[in-house]
């Protein structure tokens, strides 16, 4: 007789919350239209922040779109301010005569990220 192999008991736990109950009715509504039951709903968004545990932006959209996007607001001014000093220092390197000094060999905040990630995987490796 072949054997059988088991699946793994998962260990489960409940949770309580409190909602308002105009939300949660038409939460519900919503979800047993979709086919999900309110506890898949809340499993998905606990993967999805296990998942996006380093995207706190993406999870912050989830949670909370208002402050999400006023984060972003406050990001794409960073970003402008960033770029607004990368021209004024190709700007002032080109009036300074100083040559190859235009900027471009400034690292991207994308390059400065990954080099960050590598750096912290292999001190974790």
């Amino acid at each position: 007789m072949p054997g059988t192999t088991a699946a793994p008991q998962v260990r489960q736990t409940q949770m309580n919350t409190r909602i308002d109950m105009a939300l949660k009715e038409a939460g519900d509504a919503v979800l047993t239209r979709l086919g999900y039951s309110p506890s898949a709903a809340v499993r998905g968004l606990w993967q999805f922040v296990v998942d996006h545990q380093d995207d706190a932006a993406s999870v912050r959209k989830v949670i909370e779109p208002g402050v999400a996007s006023a984060l972003s607001d406050e990001s794409a001014r960073k970003a402008s301010a960033i770029i607004g000093l990368r021209s004024l220092y190709a700007r002032t390197a080109r009036e300074l005569g100083i040559l190859g000094n235009d900027g471009a060999d400034i690292p991207s905040w994308d390059d400065l990220r990954e080099d960050w990630y590598d750096e912290r995987l292999d001190r974790e490796a």
